[in-house]
């Protein structure tokens, strides 16, 4: 027996009734976060593309730790890692609309956090129910598996 058969095959699973199977289930396809994954992908490409360009000796340069987590910071900071990263600033006359870029992007950002953790909490309350868990086990679980919303 595999390590996995062994502590699996102890694990208890509840049977559900089908309604509950069914919106367990379509929570779950609902959380995948590819919307936000794609607003990552895109904003960390714009970034890149237009202010990244090719930097000294002909290398494009990558994304620091800061800008791969544009999300978090506010525009000054933003002009400023673009500055270390990039060894450039942002131009002048181009400052205005990349300051409502990424306040725009942000908001979007904020809004498909918000709506994972809508979601994850409904999925999780219902499994807490399914397996009829008291509020000190409730507390436990969520004490130990705590996720930083918006992380990479």
């Amino acid at each position: 027996m595999s390590s996995a058969q062994q502590f699996l095959g102890r694990l208890p699973i509840p049977d559900a009734p089908a309604a509950d199977r069914d919106a367990i289930g379509a929570l779950a396809r609902e959380i995948t976060a590819q919307a936000r994954y794609a607003l990552h992908r895109q904003a960390r490409h714009r970034i890149l593309a237009d202010l990244g360009a090719v930097g000294r000796g002909g290398v494009t340069p990558s994304l620091n730790q800061k800008l791969t987590a544009w999300w978090g910071l506010e525009f000054p900071t933003f002009r400023g890692e673009v500055q270390k990263g990039f060894h450039q600033d942002i131009p002048l006359r181009e400052r205005d609309a990349w300051e409502a870029w990424l306040s725009e992007r942000r908001e979007q950002h904020d809004q498909l956090t918000a709506e994972i953790e809508r979601l994850e909490t409904d999925l999780n309350r219902r499994v807490y129910a399914l397996f009829d868990l008291s509020a000190a086990e409730i507390e436990l679980i969520e004490e130990s598996t705590k996720y930083r919303y918006g992380e990479v």
